[in-house]
């Protein structure tokens, strides 16, 4: 069944359901709505446009380049039988899956040819980017630790761990015995955790480590993973990063709006220019 014909090609109703569905799964949704229905379609109709326009471009895919795709595209199932099963289900065959993979791969090249960017962005119009969008560009405060953990939370933990804290004096002595009694296999690097900003740690555990000093080894800290001894090794405040810091992500992200527009205004020439008809009532 037909939903809808955009110049001479026809989009099915199987094609719609599988587009819907991704969408479903993008937007998060259980249930299609008016906005999921539209944005599956829409995204078929500027498929075909865009796969009419590739094919009358120069733009080519070689068999190597669809192979190669469809191998990974068959490793995203456990096993060759598992493969042959959704095809079986889905009254499909591997010449099919082989046809859209290479429309894809088209599509992908043709745009990738077509409207990459690499205009100058002037340095004036990067400072004039950046000082309308300084907040932007705000590091977050983040603190370096390393810890001693011991897993549970019995009384036989609790001693454990209160006996290992008695014991360290020092940097040093926090070092090697992180190395030999860490529950944790951050142990083999002397109980380093690395740079974490908040919100990336239990919450008893983040409260303590952003409280202490650097180099201060904290008392022992109870979460539900067990017992923490924790070592601050460094801190770094939230600051707003300088243009120098940024320019080159903030030049490559311009680039990129550049050629999303290109790209925009091109399907909107297409759309202009083609028939597309809509069995709504499909949908």
């Amino acid at each position: 069944m037909i939903i809808a014909r955009i110049n001479n090609y026809e989009i099915t109703i199987d094609e719609y359901q599988a587009e819907l569905k991704q969408v479903l799964t993008k937007l998060k949704l259980e249930q299609p709505n008016d906005k999921a229905k539209k944005r599956a379609l829409e995204q078929l109709i500027d498929g075909c446009l865009l796969l009419e326009d590739a094919k009358n471009s120069n733009t080519e895919i070689s068999n190597e380049e669809i192979e190669n795709e469809f191998v990974e595209f068959m490793l995203g199932w456990d096993s060759e039988e598992e493969f042959k099963e959704m095809l079986e289900n889905n009254d499909l065959n591997d010449d099919i899956i082989k046809e859209k993979i290479k429309s894809e791969l088209l599509i992908k090249k043709y745009i990738n040819i077509t409207f990459s960017s690499d205009c100058h962005i002037p340095v004036n119009k990067l400072n004039e980017v950046y000082l309308e969008n300084k907040n932007s560009f705000r590091t977050n405060e983040m603190v370096k630790a390393s810890h001693i953990l011991v897993k549970g939370n019995s009384e036989t933990s609790l001693k454990k761990i209160n006996d290992i804290r008695k014991s360290i004096k020092c940097t040093e002595d926090f070092n090697k015995i992180a190395l030999e009694c860490s529950d944790c296999p951050s142990g083999y690097q002397c109980g380093d955790l690395g740079y974490f900003a908040r919100g990336k740690m239990v919450k008893e555990f983040e409260e303590v480590a952003f409280d202490l000093k650097v180099n201060q080894i904290s008392e022992p800290v109870k979460t539900k993973f067990g017992y923490h001894i924790i070592i601050k090794t460094d801190h770094k405040k939230s600051k707003i990063a300088d243009l120098n810091e940024v320019k080159d992500v903030l030049k490559e992200r311009l680039q990129q709006i550049d050629s999303e527009l290109r790209l925009i205004r091109r399907i909107k020439e297409l759309r202009s220019k083609a028939e597309i008809i809509i069995n709504r009532e499909m949908m």
